[in-house]
Parts: C-alpha cells; structure tokens; sequence
C-alpha cells in the first residue's frame, strides 16, 4: 500500500556528494523533510523523497557545500508531465477511455447452458425477439422480466437465471421433467380406417382386432373394437389400440404453364457493412435498386472462440430484370418430369413410395401430369366410442 502511495504521489532517488553529508541529513530533519532509503558510501550519500521536496533538498545540499543529482524518478505525475505539451495523446488516451466504458455498457456475447430439450436457436430467437441479444445495452435488458417470460413460454423450462459477467451473459436453463403421458382407460374407443387400402402389416396392441394382413379396407372400415360382448350380454370396453401398414392409392395431378416467367440478370454488385454492437454502418453509397435479390454473409471477430457483435456484413447485390419465354415441347416435357418428381417427394415425403404411374399430356399453353402414388401408411385412427349410462 505505501509503494502504491508513493507511486501516485510520485517520488525521487537523489544522490548527495561533494559536501558534508551528515551536515545535510541532520538539517533535513530538523526541517522535517522527510527522505527515506538513506545509504552511506563513504562521503556519498543516497536516498529518496517525495517528489513536491526535492527543490527544498537542493537548497539544503548547497548551504552543507555539495549538491544534489536525480537518480530516477517514479511516479503518475512524471508520467502526465510528458505528456502534458502532447493533446493530441492526451485526448486520444480520454476518448479512449470513454470509448472502453461506453463499450463496456453493451452485451458482447451471450452463453446458454442447461438446455437439452430446447433447442439454442430456438432459445436465441425468443430472446432476440424479447429485446436481449448481442449488441443489446445492458441497461435497456430487464433480466427479471425475461426471465418470467422464459418460464410463461416454455412449459419444459422449470428455472432461468440470467448472469451477467462483464460484457458477457449467461443464461442458465433448468428443464423440468416432463413423464410421459399415459392413456387413460376411462377413454374408450375404436379404430377405423381413415383411408382405402390393402393391409400389409396389421398389429394390435389393445383391444379386438377385426381385420387381418391381406384384406381391402374402405375409409371409415372398423379395424380394431373397443367393445367386446361378453358372457351374459355384458359388453367389455377398452381403449382401442394398433397400428394397421395398409398400401394406399393416392392420387396425383399437376399442370405446369408453356410460358415460364424468369430473371435475367444485368449486374451484379459487392457491398460491405460495418456491423457495431446494434449500429450498421454501411461502407457504401447508394441504394439498393427494387429488383434485385441480396446475398449477404456475416464476418465475426472471434475471441476465445466466441463471435462478438462486432464485424463486416459482405453482400452481393443482383439486379434482374423479369422476362417471359415460351418454352419448346422438349423443354416443356422435362420441366413438368422435373416438376412432378419434386411434387411427389414434397407431398408423399412421410411414407413410404413403393409405386408411382403418372402419364403426362402435352397442351397448346401448359402441360398436364396425372396419375397415382402407391404408398405404405398408417391408416388406423382411434374414435371415441359414446357410452350410454342407463338409469338403475
């Protein structure tokens, strides 16, 4: 604490010679002048003392015939004394502490732990929508309300605490554990075919099953009761359940036009944007033309392998200009092949294909491609069953 002391205060390592050095300490004292680390080598003398002191050493040093020369000197005010003709440094060294107290204030990066369930970018986008994401003021984040809003939202979220930890965030997820949902027996019901088909694979799990692998089946078809008659006319109900694989047919169409709009491209432009917490400042002049299309990638700083909310945003601008074409049969036939294929993978991408017959018709303005998908599905669909209580 007192080496600190004197460094802020500021200090001086004199040496005293070529005069009558006991002379010179024995006056110092009895003008209270404090010095300190006295050392004695012969008619030379060494010490220190405050810095504001040693003109009053000097005048000291003369009257007992010798003189004073500076050694070192340490201390923030010789520091601030160099720099005191230099504004330029002086004023870039405050802006610069501004500038780290002003950054200081905005949330750098944010870590999310204790999430398995929910995903982070599910996490992130909720938070971000909320008002707390990189680049966010501190003081503009109310972390109790986000908080509460974390344990509104999500029903797998039993605890949330937000840390903050300089300029960086943590928030902590404690998901509940949720059991699995049991079927409750009280529920009775049946299942039917929610669709036409040809059952291939049928397994009953509860209940009386009523068709078997191999039989055709029409929508509504009752596939397993829930109601069994018993001895003496007593019906036994249960909660019907099975999963019956049934080939169904299911059908397809699709008409694609002759003339096909598209864009030609005319040019192409590189811009880039500096990206400052939640400041965008563009390194560009101009506006964006209305019919263009925009491609842009985000360049991080990356520290300690976190991205910071400070970096360069690199897009490439392409202006088009919309054209219409009237296409060939050849060029006709393969769009609507290529169209159809996309159509079936899209709309059938949950089952199982195992036959598909399309037939494609060539018109004067479009083309036409009808036909059918065979699939395997699940076909089986639980119905409640209305019990009736009878007055005793």
């Amino acid at each position: 604490m007192i080496r600190l002391l004197k460094w802020l205060l500021g200090y001086i390592a004199f040496t005293f010679e070529g005069g009558f050095s006991d002379g010179f300490i024995n006056e110092c004292y009895q003008s209270k002048y404090n010095i300190q680390n006295i050392k004695r080598n012969g008619a030379v003398l060494t010490a220190e003392c405050p810095a504001e002191l040693y003109p009053y050493l000097r005048q000291v040093a003369r009257k007992n015939g010798g003189r004073l020369r500076i050694d070192k000197k340490r201390g923030i005010i010789f520091i601030l004394a160099k720099i005191k003709t230099r504004w330029g440094l002086f004023f870039g060294a405050v802006v610069g502490i501004i500038f780290i107290s002003f950054i200081s204030g905005f949330v750098w990066n944010i870590d999310i732990t204790g999430n398995s369930v929910l995903s982070e970018t599910q996490l992130r986008g909720f938070l971000n929508d909320n008002g707390f994401y990189e680049g966010a003021y501190w003081r503009e984040v109310d972390r109790d309300v986000i908080e509460n809003l974390l344990l509104a939202s999500f029903d797998d979220i039993a605890w949330a605490h937000i840390n903050r930890d300089g300029t960086s965030a943590r928030v902590e997820i404690n998901e509940s554990v949720i059991r699995p949902k049991t079927v409750k027996r009280k529920k009775y019901c049946n299942v039917k075919a929610k669709k036409s088909g040809v059952i291939v694979k049928a397994t009953v799990y509860d209940g009386w099953g009523k068709v078997k692998k191999g039989d055709a089946v029409n929508k509504g078809d009752l596939l397993i009761s829930g109601i069994y008659s018993g001895e003496k006319k007593v019906n036994l109900f249960t909660h019907a359940r099975g999963k019956y694989i049934a080939e169904v047919k299911e059908k397809f169409s699709l008409t694609v036009n002759r003339n096909q709009s598209y864009k030609r491209y005319i040019s192409e432009e590189r811009r880039q944007t500096l990206i400052f917490f939640n400041i965008q400042l563009p390194l560009y002049i101009g506006k964006t033309p209305k019919n263009a299309e925009t491609e842009s990638e985000e360049r991080r700083i990356v520290l300690n392998g976190k991205k910071l909310p400070v970096g360069i945003r690199e897009s490439t601008i392409r202006v088009y200009k919309n054209e219409v074409k009237t296409l060939s049969d050849r060029e006709l036939t393969q769009l609507i092949n290529s169209e159809t294929e996309k159509k079936i993978k899209s709309d059938f991408a949950q089952y199982q294909i195992i036959k598909k017959k399309i037939k494609t018709e060539l018109g004067g303005g479009s083309a036409t491609a009808k036909g059918y998908v065979l699939c395997l599905e699940d076909i089986g669909q639980e119905v409640k069953i209305k019990v009736k209580k009878t007055k005793k």
